[in-house]
């Protein structure tokens, strides 16, 4: 697989030399949380450079495209010989290490557009996420992540921040998919509250896309900072619990663990498999109430 400094067409999550800047905002945050040494399923980024690269290769170029054609054309677009050949080098490289942890190759391709996930925007389910996909499936799943920079919710959500398009660039993280038993989303603060005294974690059984979503409801628990034994508890529609109360600690103990490592409360997804949990996700939280810290009376 090419390196950072020679096409950066692909980039390995986690590896030295990786250069960030091209990774977008998702693929940026999981190179992080390699690096600082959590769990992070194996995988790699196909770069803002591929992106650029992708769009210089319309047949006309790009800014000749009304803003609502663009996605289309850029989803339709065959990739670069080039580009596909090192995202062919990634998938057997993804390939060995599924191997290796004993995992059939299936595959999760998710968006990360310059400025997703960041401490001023999240994009939150805007940009397109495609899960179990085989490796022969990945390269229009790419093609649909670049051209989901353009959907209409994504653009109406930008214009609502006032954030230009002139300079937006979409990365595109492969990695392979977690053989989920368990899915959580975590906030290190109250995500409705503002509370920063209490830790809320909601979690389905199985993969978490349903519970993302909104089609399902989640077991969510509350938890104490200050006791993380003290849990309040509300079931969601599954009749059986989603995790039980060592894979909550084990859960609660990581992302209080990211959050001191990012210096700010966050908002982190993760899934459980084999008795260990993965991180799929980890960014500031950018909505809710603000921030206040329960008063204590002396």
């Amino acid at each position: 697989m090419a390196q950072a400094g020679a096409h950066a067409y692909v980039a390995w999550l986690g590896e030295a030399g990786t250069d960030s800047t091209m990774l977008g905002g998702k693929g940026a945050s999981l190179h992080r949380l390699a690096r600082l040494g959590f769990r992070v399923p194996p995988g790699f980024c196909v770069t803002t450079a591929a992106f650029r690269a992708h769009l210089e290769s319309l047949p006309v170029p790009a800014a000749t495209y009304p803003t609502d054609g663009l996605g289309a054309e850029v989803g339709a677009s065959p990739i670069h010989p080039a580009i596909l050949a090192e995202v062919r080098d990634g998938l057997a490289r993804l390939e060995q290490a599924g191997r290796e942890d004993g995992w059939m190759l299936r595959l999760a391709v998710r968006s990360s557009a310059i400025g997703e996930d960041g401490a001023l925007a999240s994009y939150a389910g805007l940009h397109e996420t495609e899960l179990d996909r085989t490796p022969d499936e990945v390269p229009d799943a790419v093609r649909r992540c670049w051209a989901s920079l353009w959907s209409a919710p994504a653009l109406a959500y930008r214009a609502r921040r006032g954030i230009p398009l002139d300079d937006a660039a979409m990365a595109v993280v492969v990695q392979q998919l977690v053989p989920a038993d368990a899915a959580a989303v975590v906030f290190t603060r109250h995500p409705v509250t503002g509370n920063d005294a209490q830790l809320v974690v909601t979690a389905v059984r199985g993969l978490g896309d349903a519970m993302v979503s909104g089609t399902v409801t989640p077991d969510t628990f509350v938890i104490d900072r200050a006791n993380p034994e003290g849990v309040e508890m509300t079931r969601g529609d599954d009749p059986e619990q989603s995790i039980d109360a060592g894979a909550l600690r084990d859960l609660v103990a990581t992302c209080l663990a990211v959050e001191a490592a990012y210096g700010q409360p966050v908002d982190v997804e993760a899934a459980l498999a084999g008795g260990r949990w993965y991180l799929l996700q980890a960014r500031p939280i950018t909505t809710g109430a603000p921030a206040h810290r329960t008063q204590v009376d002396a």
